[in-house]
């Protein structure tokens, strides 16, 4: 039987790995030995929703609450951890944290039979840690470095010369800890009877969307905060790059294809094995499906279709659409750019002042304001269908789906009917920080 080891890049984008590049010399070189999802885009921009969204193998799970803080897992699919444990795997979850010495948390809102989070801010004590669990097979283990997490990287503070720099720290410890790890296998010759997959939860918004409250993430899920790695390296596998879509919830059934292990189906909307299927449009959310626009920060729930070009967004403001390898922090809405017809259909706007770059793009290009109407009826006729699913849960679940979204955002562009929220800033304590730091970052 293989072992499992999933390692969670907290806070970690593409984007990041392109600008800190040389933070990550042990993410790199896992990265040439695996199969990599150029395309991957995580579920959520929260963490919580991604690890769960990830051993579920859904999005649904968190959609009849309307309280972030009563989350419970609807449980549609087993997750991930129970399958493995019933076949004998020892499950564990180790964290790297800024804050505590070692001990264990449950997070209430997990189900019983997912192990505690056993935790440290001590480099030594978590390799030992990790060297213990793995020395009995086979195990699973789910490996959480929190240190690149905004909150948790003040702990690097001392250290570095400004915020870019505390995040560019707080990445080279990430990928150091990753390091640490894949050698601990490797000494042992566990590596080539491992499946390892690495993947980023969610990236950070430096308010360039808006200041929602101080939010960094959690906040409406734009692409340079979906956009996250995701990588693949297991025996059977040959390194390469994957072009085609890929989410969070698809890793859940890869693993198990990739274990052998068969697992009964039934739910419509689960994630599918990486290896053999591929998605056309991958979703991510913010919110649960019916909970409120946060009217005090002014985040709105917010529900966003990917495809391989174009990003559509919408929520209670409308719909804003993103050729996100162009824009890849979602600034110029498309959309404003066209008329919205009650049939769906886009009809380009006259801008007869424009300049000679904007018709060489727009005006003057048929073939790509052709390509920009069809792949928007075809990402709106999929969001359609994805809110209108998580309405029939929520309801199929006897609850009443008092905040879902409704349905007639979708005929509306975002900025032509004001209904954004204001602005008002979020005041929090400063935690104390502890953290044992002493690796070299270039």
């Amino acid at each position: 039987m293989k072992n499992l080891l999933i390692l969670h890049l907290e806070s970690i984008t593409r984007q990041s790995l392109a600008i800190f590049g040389s933070a990550f010399p042990n993410i790199r070189r896992l990265m040439q030995d695996a199969v990599v999802f150029e395309n991957f885009f995580s579920s959520a921009t929260s963490t919580l929703m991604a690890i769960t969204y990830l051993f579920h193998g859904n999005d649904l799970e968190f959609d009849t609450s309307s309280r972030f803080e009563d989350i419970k897992p609807a449980q549609n699919t087993r997750n991930l951890f129970s399958i493995l444990k019933e076949r004998g795997y020892d499950t564990r979850f180790i964290c790297l944290n800024g804050f505590h010495a070692s001990g264990e948390t449950r997070f209430a809102s997990w189900p019983d039979d997912l192990p505690p989070v056993w935790a440290t801010n001590d480099f030594p004590t978590l390799f030992r840690r990790f060297d213990e669990l793995t020395d009995a097979a086979p195990f699973a283990i789910y490996a959480w470095d929190l240190v690149s997490h905004i909150e948790h990287s003040l702990a690097l503070a001392p250290f570095a010369g400004s915020l870019t720099d505390q995040v560019r720290r707080a990445c080279g410890v990430a990928d150091h800890a990753v390091g640490e790890m894949l050698g601990i296998l490797g000494r042992k010759g566990l590596l080539d009877n491992t499946t390892v997959v690495m993947f980023g939860d969610h990236g950070d918004d430096f308010w360039t969307h808006g200041f929602k409250g101080g939010m960094v993430h959690g906040t409406e899920p734009y692409t340079q905060i979906t956009w996250t790695p995701c990588a693949i390296r297991d025996p059977s596998l040959t390194p390469s790059n994957s072009a085609n879509l890929a989410s969070t919830i698809d890793i859940a059934p890869t693993c198990l294809a990739l274990l052998g292990i068969g697992e009964p189906g039934g739910f419509g909307h689960g994630g599918l094995n990486l290896l053999t299927q591929q998605q056309q449009i991958v979703f991510s959310q913010n919110f649960t499906a019916n909970q409120p626009d946060n009217q005090k920060t002014g985040v709105t729930k917010t529900f966003a279709a990917t495809d391989d070009t174009y990003v559509l967004l919408a929520s209670s403001r409308g719909l804003e659409m993103y050729a996100w390898r162009l824009d890849p922090g979602n600034h110029c809405n498309l959309l404003q750019f066209f008329d919205l017809g009650h049939d769906g259909q886009l009809t380009l706007r006259e801008r007869p002042d424009a300049a000679s770059h904007f018709k060489a793009a727009m005006t003057n290009n048929p073939r790509a304001i052709a390509s920009i109407a069809e792949r928007f009826r075809a990402l709106r006729g999929a969001l359609s269908a994805r809110i209108a699913a998580k309405r029939a849960h929520i309801e199929a679940s006897g609850v009443e789906p008092q905040f879902a979204l409704d349905p007639q955002c979708l005929g509306i562009v975002a900025g032509e009917a004001d209904a954004a929220a204001p602005i008002r800033p979020a005041v929090t304590a400063t935690p104390q920080t502890t953290f044992s730091y002493s690796i070299q970052l270039p």
